[in-house]
């Protein structure tokens, strides 16, 4: 009596680490997704809440807007290097669609410096993204409500910009103490 046994399906190993570096990207984007907006929606409502820049009106709190989107962006330059660092080491990211840019330039043979853009205008471009929610819920608080005024509106944003830029800043944080733990396993290993 012979026993026959059904194939394995092998992958190989290069497709399963491949694989395996789209699903932690996928899971990284969506944890931080959910973190980064609920810190930064809590930190805008904490900005809206505290009453620190109840009595600003007109030109000067677009001018605190403007500013924190700057903070903004100096948060993300510094997640912008951190994630660049992990696509290098890893080849995984924090961010599906910089991912996404980096493997499709990368497979058309692109250098380094046009893969590092195409990998953070994905980057950049989910985050822009992600601040159309942040609008509308303020200007539909605004309409709606008569206890939420438009300068209100103006501060809960700022408040979500300033959020935004600490998780950026601490997720860049995360993201070089992990790849240092890595390469201090990689050494020891050796």
């Amino acid at each position: 009596m012979s026993s026959t046994r059904a194939p394995s399906a092998h992958v190989p190993p290069a497709a399963s680490v491949k694989g395996g570096r789209w699903v932690v990207t996928l899971v990284a984007t969506a944890a931080s997704t959910y973190a980064l907006d609920a810190f930064a929606v809590a930190v805008g409502a904490l900005l809206t809440a505290s009453g620190l820049l109840a009595e600003l009106a007109g030109p000067l709190l677009f001018v605190i807007l403007a500013a924190t989107y700057l903070v903004w962006g100096l948060g993300l330059r510094v997640s912008l290097a951190a994630n660049w660092s992990l696509l290098g080491a890893t080849g995984a990211s924090t961010n599906l669609l910089s991912k996404a840019a980096h493997d499709i330039a990368r497979a058309r043979h692109a250098d380094a410096g046009m893969r590092r853009f195409a990998a953070s205008s994905g980057y950049v471009v989910t985050e822009l993204a992600k601040e159309v929610p942040y609008y509308a819920s303020a200007s539909g608080a605004a309409l709606l409500s008569d206890s939420f005024s438009s300068g209100d509106a103006i501060v809960f944003l700022a408040g979500t910009n300033l959020g935004a830029a600490l998780y950026e800043y601490g997720l860049a944080r995360a993201t070089r103490a992990y790849l240092r733990r890595r390469a201090r396993g990689s050494q020891r290993a050796q």
